[in-house]
């Protein structure tokens, strides 16, 4: 048995959502100021993470979680502000980008999963055939989610599952990884379509939380829950306005439906910083 076969192997072994749910219990635990700030320093080092363009409480950071779910100085992620631009919606790697061709999603060089497996709805059926662009977040980005579009929230999805690791060597070998994972999307309506940001579990994220409802994932017992908002609960959403949060880094991915959006000439493997303008609306 190869390495990868054996990591993969242990993945599918050990217990993935309980560990990660003890991950988060830790992060929650308050550390003393010069235990949080020598912890930081390492993993500001060794992640690349920006520490200077972070809000940083009065009195420092009291535990992990509240230094992993930092927010950003006002203005260090400027929203393209052209009307018809989509945004991204983090500060993440630009993993794959284009055309869902017929119902099938790239994952990586010869891996594709379904939509309809992704998102288990009838509000599947609308992505059929449209683009799809999945962003990854390393540990030392920041790890809030914001909108890629000016729209009005119609509903979300919440989707117990595995907590693999979406680490390369996982997204290369283990088929519908993203689609087996625990998920959390976020419907949004615009005038010429609907987009829905996907946000996808993983090893060590403690949770996914919700910013305009209080959806959470990674519980005990957990079980699906798709909530379609009445139209007078629909929540308008402006670019950059922020929809949720990771407890540590995973993945997004963001879908379109049919021709609807113009992607910029993205460069495979290239950084984008939340706000930062990813495709143009063609409708």
């Amino acid at each position: 048995m190869d390495s990868i076969k054996f990591k993969i192997l242990l993945f599918k072994i050990i217990p993935k959502s309980f560990l990660s749910r003890i991950f988060g219990v830790i992060a929650l635990c308050p550390l003393p100021s010069p235990v949080m700030k020598a912890i930081i320093k390492w993993y500001c080092k060794k992640f690349a993470a920006n520490i200077e363009e972070a809000v940083i409480p009065e009195k420092g950071f009291r535990n992990l979680n509240e230094f992993f779910t930092r927010k950003l100085k006002e203005g260090v992620r400027p929203i393209d502000n052209q009307k018809n631009s989509v945004v991204a919606t983090t500060d993440s790697r630009v993993d794959h980008f284009g055309d869902i061709t017929e119902d099938k999603i790239l994952q990586a060089k010869g891996i594709s999963y379904s939509v309809r497996d992704l998102i288990p709805s009838i509000k599947s059926e609308k992505f059929i055939g449209g683009k799809f662009i999945t962003l990854y977040l390393s540990p030392g980005d920041y790890h809030r989610i914001h909108s890629p579009v000016d729209g009005k929230i119609t509903g979300f999805y919440k989707i117990p599952g595995k907590l693999f690791s979406v680490q390369d060597f996982m997204v290369k070998n283990l088929p519908d990884l993203f689609a087996i994972n625990e998920r959390l999307i976020t419907y949004i309506s615009t005038p010429v379509g609907e987009v829905a940001v996907c946000k996808i579990g993983a090893m060590n994220v403690g949770k996914i939380s919700l910013s305009y409802d209080n959806a959470v994932t990674n519980r005990a017992f957990d079980s699906k829950e798709e909530k379609i908002y009445g139209k007078d609960e629909y929540k308008p959403i402006k670019k950059g306005d922020e929809i949720g949060i990771f407890n540590l880094g995973s993945t997004v991915i963001i879908l379109f439906e049919k021709n609807m959006i113009k992607f910029e000439d993205l460069p495979i493997g290239s950084k984008v910083k939340m706000g930062e303008k990813i495709g143009t609306m063609v409708k």
